[in-house]
């Protein structure tokens, strides 16, 4: 028998009395039925009509044995898919043109997130080069302004750029240890200064209870609490902003923690709360025009936090301010979290570490090339700059660099392909050098493509010399040993653990009573301690025993006046050792650990300064 949804037979026919008899039409179905002779098959097959339309339609076949187990014929019943085919065809084809406007989209984003961040990577570069120039008052107002309005600028970009990653799924969060009390503090450190011009103060109520160090994703964590206190800022002429950060619950494992980002500000009207959290919404046309933004910050901030495992909230009333509120429960690491900064004497440490590298620098830009060349001079590298990835490879093949700053988007040969190939000479002296890829575009699949082409890292331009000295630190330390025992990694002999002593006593007796002076000696230390330890370092590792004597015999009595009784003895030995031109490594380890005591002593100092001038 033969059904169809338009088309019933009240008698039993054969397919030839209804189809077009054509051997293309039935040969599929009389092969499925003689290969399947003992048992039933359904499958789905197009028809023609003896009217010249066809259909489609779910064939059920079965076959009719004898008594022998011989195939004497089939039953077939044709069901009519016709109208469901056709469904299921233009659900395809308007999927197909989704696919192709999602890749228009992409490839969009991508081509303007470069074009863009190029120009904007030489705005805000050569802008931060002026700031640094001694500027005049009217002149430093003019650069702040500029500054500010290609960070908005940026920041737009970024927030683009998010979103999209997001709807996409291909934001991926990291996962690392952290320090929740550093984020915190540096972000009201930072947001001060934002607000430093306005009757606005800037509170953190951070629980003595969160004492370990949190495993997460600090960047998108920072993210989501700079785009909230951006937004307290905006709305908050005077009063407060800040953050409360509050332990919910604990156990062996993880921390639930309230986190409250809260202003005194206009406030929203409680019909308006549920827009908020809408792409490209804002409480109200007005707040467009009076304060500008474009309502992505806080939709990109509950899609991160939603990422997170989190969920976020709103309670507001206008004239009385704002509190955004949300809850995230975070593994906990075994490290406590002390929440301390790198000391400027870190810092220095670092900087005399980047003046020992030699650097090649792949960009194709000029005016990328003059700011990446001022960072790399301002560091003291020693660096070479190839204009495109063909000059790279040649220079790549001449000698070796510690550090490759490889352009993605070049002429004739481009970042990826030259990385490719560097990887694959054996007789590069390159082959297995650090490699880092700049790019203006920030999509998820542009750093793949890096990645897989053998960069160790990447970043996105514009970045900051601090962002980039960073990942270069890093790298080293993951990829490098000769550069771990350079950070003083190497823990043989490692005294770094033990507590630095400081006692003012002597100075007390010295000053005669004079706490001015006793002040001034400890301000003077601070100050002055961490160009000392650098050019100290610097000489250690450039074997200028010059430089190294003359720094630890300045040293030596600065540690006498402070009471460090062994840090003044450390610097008498390396004084000593220093006059007779050593091999570097009957030295290297007392000059790591004198940097390591006196990073420790400036809290201490610090502190002791905070209580003199009490």
């Amino acid at each position: 028998m033969n059904k169809g949804s338009s088309h019933e037979l009240s008698t039993v026919s054969a397919p030839e009395d209804i189809f077009v008899a054509s051997p293309e039409i039935y040969r599929d179905e009389l092969y499925r039925a003689e290969r399947a002779a003992s048992e039933a098959v359904i499958y789905e097959q197009q028809f023609m009509r003896k009217d010249g339309s066809t259909i489609w339609a779910i064939v059920s076949s079965t076959p009719i044995l004898d008594r022998r187990g011989q195939l004497k014929g089939y039953i077939g019943i044709h069901y009519d898919i016709t109208e469901r085919k056709q469904l299921e065809e233009r659900l395809q084809a308007a999927k197909n043109r989704a696919e192709k406007a999602i890749q228009a989209e992409r490839q969009f984003l991508a081509n303007m997130s470069h074009e863009i961040r190029t120009p904007m990577n030489a705005v805000i570069g050569m802008t931060h080069l002026l700031l640094n120039t001694q500027p005049t008052p009217e002149q430093r107002d003019y650069l702040d302004s500029l500054k500010f309005s290609a960070d908005s600028l940026l920041s737009l970009i970024d927030n683009i750029l998010d979103l999209s990653k997001i709807e996409a799924s291909q934001l991926s969060l990291e996962s690392s240890p952290f320090s929740l009390r550093r984020i915190l503090n540096n972000l009201k450190q930072s947001f001060q200064l934002k607000v430093k011009d306005k009757p606005v103060s800037v509170n953190l109520d951070l629980d003595e209870q969160i004492d370990r160090q949190l495993i997460g994703d600090p960047t998108r964590l920072s993210q989501v609490f700079t785009n909230l206190l951006g937004n307290a800022i905006k709305f908050t002429s005077r009063g407060t902003i800040g953050i409360k950060a509050l332990l919910i619950k604990r156990t062996d494992t993880h921390m639930s923690l309230q986190f409250t980002v809260f202003d005194t500000g206009i406030g929203i009207a409680k019909e308006k709360l549920e827009l908020i959290f809408q792409n490209f919404k804002q409480a109200d046309s007005d707040i467009t025009r009076k304060y500008g933004g474009t309502g992505l910050g806080l939709s990109i901030v509950k899609q991160l936090v939603e990422l997170m495992g989190g969920k976020i909230w709103v309670e507001s009333e206008p004239g009385k301010g704002t509190a955004f509120i949300f809850n995230l429960s975070m593994p906990m690491s075994e490290q406590s979290d002390e929440g301390q900064e790198a000391t400027p004497i870190g810092q220095a440490v670092h900087q005399g570490l980047l003046r020992s590298l030699w650097v090649l620098l792949v960009e194709d830009n000029p005016m990328n090339q003059k700011l990446a060349s001022h960072i790399l001079k301002d560091w003291g590298c020693h660096f070479m700059i190839a204009n495109d990835g063909e000059e790279a490879l040649e220079k790549t093949r001449q000698q070796h660099f510690d550090i490759i700053l490889m352009d993605i988007h070049m002429p004739k040969l481009d970042g990826c392909q030259a990385t490719a190939q560097i990887r694959a000479e054996e007789g590069n002296p390159n082959q297995h050098s650090l490699i880092i890829g700049l790019t203006a575009a920030a999509l998820l699949d542009e750093k793949q493509r890096a990645i897989e082409a053998g960069m160790n890292e990447f970043i996105t331009k514009p970045f900051s010399p601090a962002a980039l000295s960073k990942l270069i630190l890093n790298s080293l330390q993951l990829s490098h040993s000769t550069s771990k025992k350079q950070l003083a990694m190497n823990t043989e002999h490692d005294n770094s653990q033990a507590p630095v002593k400081v006692d003012l006593t002597y100075l007390h007796e010295f000053s005669g009573g004079d706490e001015n002076f006793v002040k001034e000696i400890v301000e003077t230390f601070i100050q002055e301690a961490p160009e000392n330890i650098a050019k100290l370092s610097e000489g250690l590792i450039q074997e200028d025993w010059d430089t190294v004597y003359r720094m630890a015999h300045q040293l030596k009595p600065n540690y006498m006046m402070l009471g460090m009784s062994a840090q003044q003895e450390t610097a008498l030995s390396i004084e000593k050792i220093a006059k007779t031109a050593p091999a570097k490594d009957q030295i290297d380890q007392q000059i790591n650990q004198l940097v390591t005591d006196t990073e420790k002593a400036i809290p201490l100092l610090r502190e002791k300064l905070s209580k003199l001038q009490a």
